[in-house]
């Protein structure tokens, strides 16, 4: 099994990425990749470009969308794997997760003006959802920070001027919502939440008893002892393993799409049993 063929996790314009969804596709296509998901944050709408742009390229579109979620006061992300973007449960917990940004964008524009620091509409106006980053960009872009990392650390991160917390769904009400619409759950990046071997242990034994299927124990930044420290969690709880890249934009320091080490393996690849995801199919 050849895992650079697969990418299960990336980006576009409609959330915080840098391409557009046919930009995406053509990157992962030179990459080699062949089999794609696009899971932007809280939003499927560059689901049906991308689909459109993957015809006929030899590459299968895999609609996905990685939700915002809380578990015990931590923010944690689900990626969800082949959905029906009709499913009438999902669409409406998207518009209710585009809601819960809209609002704290304002206040985070409100927030940067009583500062002093600027007007920062435009940021409500863009067309995909809103985020942090499009405030820490903005930040840089009006000379408040020098790059994106010191505008979050200055001005987006807890107890400074423009932190605004959001009140996310819960991690049981989002994997409910992937089941529903078809989709197999992948727990998003664990590394990257900083948690003690106990306490990451105690968040995997959460997302599978609310009906997980999947860890993603390979992706950007991880070393081989934190690829296998996933694996050994992803077989202690018998769950499925995904690869993503969590691809953003193109930087020297991160993967492009499709640029990820192969899956331990004693690892169950997510795609396995699951015909959605067959190379075959799109052989």
């Amino acid at each position: 099994m050849e895992q650079l063929y697969y990418d299960l996790h990336t980006h576009t314009v409609w959330s915080d990425g840098e391409l557009e969804p046919a930009l995406l596709v053509a990157s992962a296509v030179t990459a080699g990749v062949r089999v794609l998901a696009l899971t932007d944050h809280d939003t499927m709408a560059g689901v049906d470009e991308a689909v459109g742009a993957a015809h006929g390229l030899g590459l299968q579109l895999i609609p996905g969308v990685e939700l915002s979620v809380s578990w015990q006061g931590l923010t944690v992300h689900v990626v969800g794997l082949g959905l029906d973007a009709g499913n009438v449960r999902l669409r409406r917990a998207l518009e209710e997760l585009r809601e819960i940004r809209i609002e704290r964008g304002r206040a985070m524009v409100a927030a940067l003006a009583a500062a002093g620091l600027g007007e920062a509409q435009s940021i409500l106006e863009r067309p995909g959802i809103v985020s942090r980053v499009h405030v820490a960009d903005w930040l840089v872009a009006h000379g408040h920070a020098p790059d994106r990392t010191r505008a979050f650390k200055r001005f987006l991160t807890r107890g400074t001027v423009a932190y605004v917390a959001a009140q996310w769904p819960d991690l049981s009400a989002a994997v409910g919502w992937i089941k529903g619409a078809g989709g197999c759950a992948v727990l998003a990046h664990p590394i990257r939440y900083r948690l003690s071997g106990g306490r990451l242990a105690q968040l995997v034994g959460a997302f599978t008893e609310a009906g997980g299927a999947a860890l993603e124990v390979v992706t950007a930044g991880l070393d081989a002892g934190e690829i296998g420290r996933l694996a050994r969690l992803a077989r202690k709880y018998a769950l499925h393993a995904s690869v993503g890249s969590d691809f953003h934009k193109a930087l020297p320091w991160r993967p492009r799409p499709g640029g990820l080490p192969d899956l331990p393996g004693d690892c169950r690849p997510v795609w396995d049993g699951w015909p959605q995801i067959a190379l075959q199919e799109i052989g």
